[in-house]
């Protein structure tokens, strides 16, 4: 019966550790279809909402708390030196963005990643020779390198989707892309312009 209870306890310490595990941040080199172990529960596989959407921006919706650490998503992630999740807020031209800190929420779908309205932006500048990966439509794990202009095209028509704008000026995102909340993982380089730029996948 003492074995069985101890096999019990070691799956379960199994199971927790690799839940958190999926909270890591991306691989901004990732490329095509693999990236990660692909599951809803990662931040960067998760839905990206903003207060916009009366979602992560309004707080998790089973933080009872009101400090991000509802639910039962253990521990918050932390990315590591030099990693930067944003939520872009406007594209000024090709040549960079605004964008602010996009900081983890606890939701019963684990964490996400998101913005709050009204949260201070900052300027990026994005230069020609960005290493920038956009998420595929098809499902988490999966993106595919684009150049410089792509990517600010994308960018650009994601934010006018997410606003509403007419179609006639700004055309749909078509497959094999899709828009799913302007939330980016980001290195910068040593000017302090973005070196890699990776969109977060979400349903």
């Amino acid at each position: 019966m003492t074995s069985t209870r101890r096999v019990l306890s070691a799956i379960a310490l199994l199971a927790a550790l690799s839940g958190v595990a999926a909270c890591g941040p991306e691989d901004p080199t990732a490329e095509g279809v693999t990236g990660g172990s692909g599951s809803s529960a990662s931040p960067s596989a998760s839905p990206s909402k903003t207060s916009d959407s009366g979602e992560a921006g309004d707080g998790p919706a089973d933080d009872v708390d009101g400090d991000g650490k509802g639910g039962d998503c253990g521990k918050p992630p932390t990315l590591p030196a030099g990693v930067l999740k944003v939520k872009v807020e406007l594209m000024r031209d090709a040549g960079g963005f605004e964008a602010a800190e996009a900081k983890p929420h606890c939701t019963p779908n684990d964490w996400i990643y998101g913005a709050d309205k009204g949260d201070p932006t900052k300027h990026y500048v994005l230069p020609g020779n960005v290493k920038a990966f956009l998420a595929l439509a098809a499902g988490p794990g999966q993106w595919k390198q684009v150049d410089h202009e792509q990517l600010a095209l994308h960018v650009d028509r994601c934010l006018a989707e997410e606003i509403g704008a007419p179609t006639d000026d700004y055309p749909k995102v078509e497959a094999p892309y899709g828009c799913f909340g302007n939330v980016y993982e980001i290195t910068l380089n040593a000017k302090g312009e973005v070196d890699t730029m990776k969109e977060i996948w979400s349903v």
